[in-house]
């Protein structure tokens, strides 16, 4: 009976408003609460959105894997700091491109004659003697392929039945002449870099006789470029600094063989053969024989 007063008269104080419960933390009931109620709660941002958060346009964006941005230029070199020749390739058998670390001054006055090609054929000494390096003129190895008209054969039948038959000359093989550069000019859209013309196309002859000593252990052979500066003519950077010399005691040489002991090229510095690699198998020789037609067979 007390019990069931007592409950009549909270619940009469509650409805009154003189009694008040006050709210237990956590829900009342610990951290096993499931109370869901939200309505005045606010929810925090989900991320699910495909579209992600907004970009800000001010900022830069991230690099793409699959297409990797392009690496930063190399900084100019000091202003006390003369140009050097990085490197000289074959634009086609008969045009060298030379590269250097920066832009040149106008070559208009430029004398090609500064300029003198070498086969640079250096002993190594690894099986003995002294190493040594030969320079030798171009024109000994750039050699083009000749073949006469020949037509076919005079044949003679006597007897005891046999043919006489008399062969006309075969191919052979002779010097171009001299190879020579015989102008310089600038590369149209790169300013560290000219061109130079020779007198005659470099031959497959050259450049496979270089490659046939590419895996000898005691010779090397290269085709070089040798370089004498000096005078007014000579290449300069913008700010009139002169491109050192490169091997020029071949170019004031008058002889077609040069050579000297110590280490292989070490007159060549930098040292910068040229890659002769235009032509991937020999030339073929020319047949000037008439075609046979297949029923002649």
């Amino acid at each position: 009976m007390l019990g069931l007063r007592f409950s009549r008269l909270v619940h009469a104080a509650i409805a009154s408003g003189a009694l008040a419960l006050a709210a237990c933390q956590g829900g009342g009931k610990g951290d096993t609460d499931t109370d869901t109620d939200t309505g005045t709660a606010t929810e925090a941002p989900t991320t699910d959105d495909p579209t992600g958060p907004p970009i800000d346009p001010t900022l830069p964006l991230p690099p793409d894997p699959t297409n990797p941005l392009p690496p930063d230029p190399p900084d100019p070199p000091p202003a006390d700091v003369p140009p050097a020749l990085l490197g000289v390739k074959l634009l086609d058998p008969s045009t060298l491109q030379l590269s250097f670390t920066e832009p040149l001054a106008p070559v208009d006055t430029v004398n090609p004659k500064r300029f003198r090609l070498s086969v640079a054929q250096a002993y190594l000494g690894n099986y003995g003697g002294q190493p040594s390096t030969t320079l030798i003129d171009p024109r000994y190895y750039n050699l083009e392929e000749y073949c006469p008209p020949n037509p076919p054969p005079p044949c003679y039948y006597e007897p005891p039945y046999y043919y006489y038959c008399y062969y006309g000359p075969s191919c052979y093989y002779q010097s171009t002449g001299p190879l020579v550069p015989t102008s310089v000019a600038p590369l149209d859209g790169d300013p560290t870099s000219i061109v130079i013309t020779l007198s005659v196309p470099i031959q497959p002859f050259l450049c496979n006789t270089l490659q046939a000593f590419e895996d000898n252990p005691n010779i090397q052979m290269v085709l070089h470029l040798h370089y004498a500066a000096g005078g007014l003519a000579e290449l300069q950077d913008l700010t009139g600094l002169a491109l050192p010399s490169l091997g020029d005691a071949w170019v004031k040489y008058d002889g077609n063989f040069y050579g000297y002991e110590g280490p292989a090229f070490s007159n060549l510095d930098p040292f910068l053969p040229i890659p002769c690699a235009l032509f991937d198998v020999p030339a073929p020789i020319p047949d000037d024989s008439p075609d046979i037609p297949d029923s002649d067979l």
